[in-house]
């Protein structure tokens, strides 16, 4: 989504009503899509030791995989989550049946313990699974195809460079505009690459890399080379974001990624309003809670597909571990809606793991009145203006449960 486009909706956001969550709303159905809990970096740190005048930090698992610190922010998170959809009334405060209750995760390893730490938080005590393909079987409504990757593909780049991308060399090299090229000199490092787009790629990469062991909780010493704090962490993460907009959340990429998970979310909420979905739907109920653990890109390409900004200069990571958007199925003064909501933690709360601030925001949406809000007649306009019907499976994977009694999807 166009920068242009950003401001737009933060326009609107000052002047159009905002959709309250009344305390007389009945939220049916719910639908949360998330992002694993923290992890290492998908590659080891050699693979960056030429662009850096210290050392990258050594992580306690593999690459890609989710940390015990991740891991009990997941736990955290999913207390968080079952408050929310509790006081939404979507789900009960005990043990919820299997009518309740639906998570899916990704075959990934991260995903699958980011389940297992969810749940655990959810329902303490409680016999539920999740649901996932079997052992490492591509799991098309995170990724329509298995050669997409989901961490750093894609080399588009925004027409200007973010000037967060000279702070992040200079952060690297220890260095400050002009000398940065004679320190990657004396030093026998590598500048970022000239060229802007293959520059962004590399950078929305080790921008993350870099909030991923703030948010990990490492010592400060260890953290950016012990040259950097939180507040400059926020600035450069914007280079994550702005690659992601580049190259996830921009139309049409979003939607030849993204168009299989939209529509099946789609699907769901038709189901729950008796309506024949075109593709079969998550669930059949029309009440309960059905979470699909995921990746920043689903976050991205889903924001892309259905026009949804959700970004707060005052948590500058658009796609943080454990964040969150969640579309709810609600009965609003008499009219049935679909209510969209991020849930985000900020960098602070995932190094503490500690997220009794964390909220939940209504969401900025291009093709609907209200913000954080839409008719059921918009919600539908926009998936099927966003939404590519060529990639679209019309069934749903094969999917297993994975630990504790069966779930069944048919709820």
């Amino acid at each position: 989504m166009r920068v242009a486009s950003r401001l737009v909706f933060l326009a609107l956001a000052c002047v159009a009503s905002t959709a309250a969550t009344a305390a007389s709303d009945d939220a049916r159905l719910e639908i949360v899509l998330m992002r694993h809990g923290v992890r290492s970096p998908t590659k080891p740190a050699a693979t960056y030791v030429d662009y850096a005048r210290g050392t990258w930090p050594e992580w306690p698992v593999a690459p890609g995989q989710l940390t015990a610190h991740g891991r009990d922010g997941m736990r955290s998170i999913g207390k968080q989550l079952h408050r929310l959809v509790v006081a939404d009334g979507a789900m009960g405060k005990g043990c919820p049946a299997s009518s309740s209750l639906v998570v899916v995760g990704d075959s990934t390893p991260r995903n699958r313990d980011s389940s297992v730490a969810l749940l655990a938080g959810m329902t303490p005590g409680c016999d539920i699974g999740y649901l996932a393909t079997d052992g490492d079987t591509n799991n098309p409504l995170f990724h329509f195809r298995k050669d997409e990757n989901d961490d750093d593909d894609g080399t588009a780049a925004p027409v200007k460079p973010p000037v967060a991308l000279a702070e992040l060399q200079s952060l690297l090299l220890d260095c400050a505009g002009s000398s940065c090229a004679d320190a990657a000199k004396r030093g026998g490092k590598r500048l970022l690459p000239t060229d802007t787009g293959k520059a962004m790629k590399l950078a929305g990469t080790l921008s993350e890399n870099l909030m991923l062991a703030y948010a990990e909780g490492m010592p400060m010493n260890l953290v950016a080379f012990g040259r950097g704090d939180g507040v400059l962490l926020g600035r450069l993460i914007a280079l994550h974001n702005a690659q992601f907009e580049a190259t996830k959340k921009a139309m049409p990429a979003a939607a030849r990624a993204g168009s299989n998970l939209v529509a099946h979310i789609a699907a769901t909420f038709d189901a729950a309003l008796g309506k024949k979905p075109s593709v079969e739907p998550l669930v059949t109920s029309k009440r309960g809670v059905v979470v699909l653990v995921g990746h920043d890109t689903n976050l991205a390409n889903v924001a892309g597909v259905l026009g949804l900004d959700w970004h707060d200069p005052k948590r500058p990571d658009d796609y943080p571990p454990g964040g969150a958007i969640v579309l709810s199925l609600v009965t609003h003064e008499g009219h049935d809606a679909i209510r969209i909501r991020s849930l985000m933690p900020d960098m602070d709360q995932l190094r503490a793991n500690h997220f009794d601030g964390m909220k939940a925001q209504p969401v900025r949406i291009a093709g609907c009145r209200l913000v954080g809000e839409c008719t059921v007649e918009e919600f539908r306009a926009m998936v099927e203006h966003g939404v590519d019907t060529t990639r679209v499976d019309a069934a749903l994977p094969p999917m297993v449960q994975t630990t504790g009694r069966a779930l069944s999807r048919s709820l």
